[in-house]
């Protein structure tokens, strides 16, 4: 009886221990569901809960975790599966043979400065523990993770502070194994795709014994107008679209993560950047960067190629600022508008060069392309330089000097070659050679108009500089070759400056124009410039060439200047002398050679100073006739009959000499005399050439040039051009 009983109980029992076994994942279910507020923070869903107590499997399906308000979704899964081993636990230990996570969904919001978890985060940030912490050692607690797999996983994150949505699609991942003292070496990947289009991969494998392990992260395709909102809060942009490759691998060991070793490559392909009225302002068709060793621990960056294909630069200048500027929202604090930036070069980290070290083994440019607008004359300047190139062999930190190759085309015209040299240690130090061939003047049309008033109607150049700049010392060679340049007639202007003339005087009898053109300067000197100093010399070289003119044309003649400049005479001499002549033949050669060439001898005379001296010489005649003796040569002898004549305790002996001579007879002498000249020197030159265009004058008696001057002619030359427009 007593048998029957204690079976009866143990039936019972155990009916009771199944029944409330079945039960208990929907008495959990329910519990856990309707006390989820106060267990985890956040009201909770799900559509089943199974357990299996012989396999310690765990099951949920349509899993639903919502917002703060208990109506929007924050987290959603459709199915967890996860494994265990319970009875490993009561040996300190605690197994998972597998984590199976599939549809994970989540919703992360963020206003400004919070996220819609801060109230999750707040729910289980633990308080303070006043008391003090357990001391006692406690046994490590092992474990072991096998097989974690999440599935189709989504990942939303919505910054409504730009308004902005980023969606992470098909996010998956496995792990194999993970566990305490963990022998064999342990392989974890990731894999989520994005959006529109492309996926981010990872990959890592641990050696849990010794702590070596390899880790790469590819990201294919991701696509960069993602990320536009953000980039205009700090840029005037509209656009921002291009497509980011890359694949990078670390290596290294999990117990000195920071000497770890970073190679890979990084990839761009059709960027494009548009400010906020849709104009393309910088782009590159490709970007290629190979990393050959990133070593932050030793402070090392190597860097293998970088490469720029079809790269784009749209840059207009204004008066104050020019786009880049405008755009970045730079500010500069320089009153010239020529000069939109101050560079400051910061020597404070070179005590720290040693410790420091990077390389790039190969940089290149292909086919860039630079878009120039300047708005500084009032009328927009364009110019394009296409067919950009740009080479480098290997640049390094620890370099002495780095060289840089570059070309292009110029307006889709001329060309420009040029090697530049760097010293890295201080980037102010450079040497720059280039050579300009087939440029075409006329690109400068609005430049010339602008500043001197002359339209450019053609001519092309050919330019080359050697440049050096070293300790702020600007030492400039320059050779110029203009040929066929004609200017239009002169409207304005903002600076008088003779350049049709100049120019006309700088041609040789081909029309080509050859210049040795050296600058100096001293960069040292805040207010120095080297476009100001550029300026300077070409305004100076154009003074100086139009204001004697007689320097230059001497070259088409193989003469001393002086004998193309004036034709002198002493006073009282008329005589025409093989040296005047051979001036005058010169004079009419030169008419020949230089076509266009005006040609002006303008006779200058202080008659005063003649007629004083006529004087001198009439009394001196009556003093030899008297005494048998030169007045020149006994000057205290001749005074002393001057004053006889003209009795004086002050004498001026011309003074008194003008009033014994004849005065009727001195001013009729210099006249004769200057009349005699005027003859004789257009007589020659009509008698040698019946048809020369050179012409004779008398200046203005009131002319300044005639007070002190003995009598010349003094050679003017102008363009014939010119002379037609003034008459």
């Amino acid at each position: 009886m007593f048998k029957k009983i204690t079976s009866r109980i143990l039936i019972v029992l155990a009916i009771v221990i199944i029944t409330l076994l079945i039960l208990l994942p929907g008495i959990i279910k329910r519990y856990t569901i309707n006390h989820s507020k106060e267990l985890i923070g956040r009201q909770i869903e799900m559509d089943k809960l199974k357990l299996n107590y012989f396999t310690g499997m765990i099951r949920i399906t349509d899993f639903k975790m919502y917002e703060a308000d208990e109506k929007t979704i924050f987290i959603s899964f459709d199915t967890l599966i996860v494994n265990l081993e319970p009875y490993q636990y009561f040996v300190d230990e605690f197994v998972m043979e597998s984590f199976y996570l599939k549809g994970l969904n989540t919703n992360v919001i963020q206003y400004d400065s919070t996220f819609n978890f801060d109230d999750l985060v707040a729910f289980h940030t633990p308080e303070e523990d006043t008391l003090a912490n357990d001391t006692i050692a406690m046994e490590p607690f092992h474990f072991q993770l096998s097989n974690i797999e999440i599935k189709n996983a989504e990942f939303i994150f919505d910054d409504r502070s730009i308004d902005k949505i980023f969606d992470l699609k098909e996010i998956s991942f496995f792990i194999p194994y993970i566990g305490w003292n963990q022998e064999d070496k342990s392989e974890a990947g990731l894999r989520f795709a994005f959006k529109d289009e492309g996926y981010f991969e990872s990959s890592i494998n641990i050696d849990p014994v010794i702590g070596d392990y390899d880790a790469e992260i590819t990201i294919h395709k991701l696509h960069m107008d993602a990320f536009t909102e953000y980039v205009a809060k700090y840029a005037k942009i509209n656009t921002l679209n291009g497509a980011f490759n890359s694949q990078i691998i670390i290596e290294g060991n999990i117990n000195e993560a920071e000497k770890s070793l970073v190679t890979g490559y990084v990839e761009v392909l059709d960027f494009i950047m548009e400010d906020q009225e849709n104009k393309k302002f910088l782009g590159t068709k490709k970007l290629d960067c190979i990393l050959d060793e990133i070593d932050v621990a030793n402070m090392s960056f190597i860097i293998d190629s970088l490469i720029l294909t079809e790269p784009y630069v749209y840059f207009e200048l204004d008066t104050s600022s020019n786009n880049f500027f405008e755009i970045f929202e730079i500010t500069t604090e320089t009153s010239d508008t020529t000069q939109v930036a101050e560079i400051t070069i910061d020597t404070s980290l070179s005590d720290s060069s040693d410790s420091l070290y990077w390389a790039v083994n190969f940089i290149q440019i292909r086919e860039g392309i630079v878009d120039y607008t300047d708005n500084l004359t009032g009328v927009p300047f364009d110019y394009y330089l296409s067919e950009i190139t740009l080479d480098s062999d290997s640049i390094k930190s620890t370099s002495e000097w780095i060289d840089l190759y570059s070309q292009m085309l110029l307006n889709k015209r001329g060309t420009l070659k040029a090697e530049v040299g760097v010293n890295p240690s201080n980037p102010l130090d450079i040497k720059l050679d280039y050579v300009i061939t087939d440029f075409q003047l006329g690109d400068l049309n609005i430049y010339s108009r602008h500043y001197m008033g002359f339209p450019i109607i053609y001519g092309d150049m050919y330019y080359k500089s050697d440049t050096e700049i070293k300790n702020g010392q600007l030492i400039s060679d320059n050779k110029l070759v203009i040929k066929n340049v004609e200017l239009g007639n002169k409207s304005g202007g903002l600076y008088k400056l003779p350049l049709k003339f100049a120019l006309f005087l700088l041609k040789d009898r081909y029309g080509v124009i050859n210049l040795d053109i050296p600058v100096r300067g001293d960069l040292n000197d805040p207010k120095v410039r080297v476009g100001k100093i550029i300026w300077n010399t070409f305004k100076n070289l154009i003074i100086k060439v139009a204001a004697k003119p007689f320097d230059m044309l001497s070259g088409l003649l193989n003469v001393d200047p002086k004998d193309i400049q004036s034709i002198e005479f002493d006073y009282m001499d008329t005589t025409l002398t093989a040296g005047r002549q051979k001036q005058l033949d010169l004079l009419l050669e030169l008419e020949q050679k230089k076509e266009g060439l005006g040609i002006e001898l303008v006779y200058f005379n202080d008659m005063e100073i003649e007629k004083e001296i006529l004087a001198l010489d009439e009394v001196g005649k009556m003093f030899y006739n008297e005494t048998n003796l030169d007045y020149w040569a006994n000057e205290d002898a001749f005074r002393q009959f001057v004053k006889t004549i003209v009795p004086n305790d002050t004498l001026d002996v011309i003074k008194a000499c003008l009033q014994i001579a004849d005065r009727t007879m001195v001013d009729s002498l210099a006249r004769l005399f200057s009349d005699r000249r005027y003859a004789i020197i257009n007589n020659y030159l009509f008698s040698v050439n019946d048809s020369t265009m050179i012409r004779s004058s008398i200046s203005n008696p009131n002319a300044p040039k005639n007070a002190g001057s003995k009598p010349l002619f003094e050679i003017k030359y102008t363009m014939k051009e010119e002379e037609t427009m003034d008459e």
